[in-house]
């Protein structure tokens, strides 16, 4: 917790170093100056002076508000202060900011002299400020520059590091994969040695940042190319796949042809079973069927329009062998039914042939049989 806040007030440090107090502090500098010289030069009455005055004092109070913040950041980063002292610069900069803080009394001074009206000692008073603020800041960039520069590459080691190490973790899930092969194993082992943590905390350490950047780029990029391969290997399979299950489609296809001509050799209404799948005829299934799986063939480079167009056909051969075997059921039901019936009315014919008059006498023998050749004794 306490390397990510240096790292950010490093990172805070040397934004307002390099771009807002410079431009900040040499901009309102600029314009103080240049408004002095207008005072003196072209002698404006004295509303025209006091505007300035007022102007000019209000960009110096700026300028030093953020110079003071750019301090306080300095001394809150107890790892450059503990460095600054340890190379005997604490002095220095405690001697700078001393003097950056006595010349805001000038600043004072200068809005006092406003409210007295004395508008060209005022001027006199802020430009007098604006070149010291220049000279601090350029003496407290030369203290600290050095050491922040140093201290941010510290921060980058710390990142490099972080980023390799979650390069191997994603070559350890990559190697998990069932698809992985012999090219695959051969990038992931030379990325591998790209990203060598001990290697580059050695590098980093003799100060070769540029080399570690390098490293890792190159270890990432020989990743990204094995997934490109496992990629193309998972396409080729699913496309294997895919044509087997197109063949299979081919001859589910054949299979629901021969049980519609049997549904109609058996008698069933194969018509008004198409007409309730929304077909007119025969030929019109057999034309649309054989269109969904020219379809899926013909776009064999998108694998999602083809999963699409299969699903399309299985959807029909689903509904179309669910109809038939409805039917057939049916019919089956309706033949075994009628069957039973003609049976049943046989039998009834028969016994009423036995029971006759004139044949009440017949098997009533002793063994009880129609067939039993003795009669009473």
């Amino acid at each position: 917790m306490t390397k990510s806040r240096q790292a950010a007030t490093l990172f805070l440090l040397s934004m307002l170093l390099f771009s807002a107090a410079p431009f900040l502090v040499f901009a309102a500098e600029d314009d103080a100056t240049d408004q002095t010289e207008d005072a003196v030069n072209t002698k404006p009455n004295d509303f025209a002076i006091a505007l300035r005055a007022q102007r000019m004092l209000e960009i110096a109070n700026r300028t030093a508000m953020r110079i003071e913040f750019f301090i306080e950041k300095i001394y809150d980063n107890e790892t450059l202060i503990g460095v600054l002292e340890d190379d005997g610069l604490l002095s220095d900069l405690e001697g700078n900011v001393a003097l950056f803080r006595n010349t805001t009394d000038l600043l004072d001074e200068a809005s006092a002299a406003i409210n007295a009206s004395d508008y060209e000692g005022a001027i006199a008073n802020v430009t007098e400020a604006m070149k010291t603020f220049r000279e601090v800041y350029r003496a407290i960039h030369r203290i600290i520059g050095k050491h922040v520069a140093a201290l941010n590459n510290s921060g980058i080691a710390r990142g490099l590091i972080v980023a390799m190490q979650r390069a191997l973790d994603r070559i350890e899930r990559i190697e998990m994969l069932p698809l992985i092969n012999e090219n695959v194993t051969s990038l992931l082992n030379e990325a591998k040695q790209y990203l060598n943590i001990t290697a580059a905390k050695e590098m980093l350490a003799e100060g070769n940042v540029t080399e570690v950047a390098h490293n890792l780029a190159r270890g990432n990029q020989l990743i990204s190319q094995a997934y490109q391969l496992l990629r193309k290997e998972a396409r080729m399979m699913i496309w294997k796949r895919m044509g087997r299950f197109l063949n299979n489609m081919e001859r589910s296809s054949r299979r629901i042809l021969v049980k519609i001509a049997l549904a109609k050799k058996m008698g069933v209404n194969v018509s008004a079973i198409l007409e309730e799948l929304g077909y007119k005829n025969e030929t019109e299934f057999k034309e649309n069927l054989l269109k969904m799986i020219m379809a899926a063939r013909g776009k064999a480079e998108n694998i999602k329009k083809t999963l699409l167009e299969l699903q399309k056909i299985s959807q029909t051969f689903w509904r179309m062998d669910r109809a038939l075997t409805k039917h057939l059921h049916q019919w089956r039901s309706h033949e075994s039914w009628g069957g039973q019936s003609q049976s049943q009315s046989q039998s009834q014919k028969q016994n009423q042939t036995e029971n006759k008059p004139g044949n009440s006498g017949r098997g009533l023998g002793k063994g009880g049989s129609s067939g039993n050749r003795h009669g009473w004794p």
